[in-house]
């Protein structure tokens, strides 16, 4: 239909006017939108939807037929991630039998919900259904909650690169880790069969740097088959809920799935511990819940998260690695990737690992690593590039001026004496 006053097809006139309102005081873009509709297109039922605007061109394509646009052109933006998305959409499309109109209530930044229209209101409604089902999964396995929740395509990409292969532990806890999340994956029917809720909660402390995060993105990728949600922090406000509640909100309706809680301590307070409480344990039976947490600092966490079981059902330590530990991770380091394709043939892994084992008493994994790392840079930028006897001595060291660093860092008195080389690597 056409605007006879102006020339131009009213739906386009309908946007113009939807952006413009967006940014007085008490305007509403929604209602410019629905104004025009119910001028334009009289008989036709309408409904408002919220959701995550940038993914609507995605699930038009997915659920609906016939799709064309309604507008000319294309209006684009980019998301910090480089990622495009459509900033304004009007479609018509056939979903259920019937033709709809699905359009996005912009703003002067970007949509933020649709405006639905149909001669048949049944039909609208069951569009809002799966319009809300289809916001409620991430567009791959991961979301992460930073101040709400994102799509996190980035870290179903790390997490594709984890195995269990890339985790060094005594041989026990490595062995009891794996039965604790095999026996949620594969025995859902035995907790049923006696009664119990099927969910599992795990916590691993330990300090920094000896592999608690590795091993949350091993478990991840273990559970392919479940969405995994990362909270990196407890900010946002969900129409009015307490984060923790729509944490747990969110997890429950994709469950089965993995809730992920890096360094949980600094997320509980005493200003919070009752929610966070209660959503674990209380009167939900967050079944399908795997909950995996994390704590560089277990004496800041309250007993009642420790010590009872149907809260974290285990609580693994991860301590600084024993010496074969620590030589069989520089054996898995050197043997794959790219460093692994720089070695000298005439270098002695074996010798080299285990020399390394034996004097790096109280490293991380993560020390470790950089050890390994730093030692290959220097020698990289002095332009070599086989690694042999030169990087075994690199790598010695490399560790004598790590484990100097270990020792001002732990003592107080002689973190001031540490300066801007020591604080990176020897070059």
């Amino acid at each position: 239909m056409k605007d006879s006053t102006l020339g131009t097809p009213w739906r386009e006139r309908a946007v113009r006017a939807a952006l413009l309102s967006a940014g007085g005081e008490y305007s509403n873009p929604t209602d410019v939108l629905l104004s025009h509709v119910r001028t334009h297109l009289p008989g036709y039922a309408t409904l408002f939807a919220v959701g995550d605007s940038q993914r609507l061109s995605e699930f038009v394509h997915k659920e609906c037929t016939d799709i064309r646009s309604l507008l000319d052109g294309s209006h684009d933006g980019v998301t910090w991630r480089g990622d495009r998305y459509a900033t304004v959409l009007w479609y018509a499309a056939q979903f259920a039998g019937e033709r709809v109109e699905i359009t996005m209530t912009p703003s002067a930044q970007n949509g933020h919900g649709l405006l639905l229209a149909s001669t048949d209101a049944k039909v609208l409604y069951a569009l809002a259904d799966k319009w809300a089902s289809f916001n409620l999964r991430p567009s791959g396995r991961c979301l992460v909650h930073s101040h709400g929740w994102q799509q996190a395509p980035e870290l179903d990409v790390e997490i594709g690169r984890t195995t269990w292969d890339d985790i060094v532990l005594p041989q026990q806890l490595f062995d009891d880790l794996r039965r604790t999340i095999d026996g949620f994956v594969m025995h859902r029917a035995a907790f049923e069969s006696l009664g119990f809720p099927w969910r599992r909660g795990v916590l691993l402390v330990g300090p920094p740097g000896t592999g608690k995060t590795l091993v949350c993105r091993a478990v991840a990728a273990q559970l392919s088959d479940f969405p995994f949600l990362y909270v990196r922090d407890l900010q946002g406000n969900e129409y009015g809920k307490n984060p923790i509640t729509a944490i747990f909100d969110r997890a429950r309706k994709l469950a089965p799935c993995v809730l992920a809680f890096e360094d949980i301590d600094s997320f509980i307070s005493d200003s919070n511990r009752a929610v966070f409480l209660n959503e674990l344990d209380g009167f939900s039976a967050n079944t399908g819940l795997f909950v995996i947490a994390s704590s560089n600092h277990p004496e800041r966490i309250d007993v009642a998260l420790l010590k009872r079981p149907s809260r974290f059902d285990r609580v693994f330590h991860l301590g600084l690695p024993a010496e074969p530990e620590r030589a069989e991770y520089g054996r898995r380091l050197l043997s794959r990737g790219t460093l692994a394709s720089k070695l000298a043939p005439e270098l002695d892994v074996a010798a080299l690992t285990s020399q390394l084992a034996k004097k790096s008493d109280g490293f991380t994994p993560a020390y470790l690593k950089e050890v390994y790392l730093a030692a290959a840079l220097a020698l990289a930028q002095r332009g070599v590039e086989r690694l042999g006897q030169d990087y075994a001595d690199e790598c010695k060291e490399q560790l004598d001026v790590l484990r100097e660093q270990i020792k001002k860092t732990r003592d107080a008195a002689s973190l001031g004496e540490l300066d801007a080389q020591e604080i990176g690597f020897r070059r």
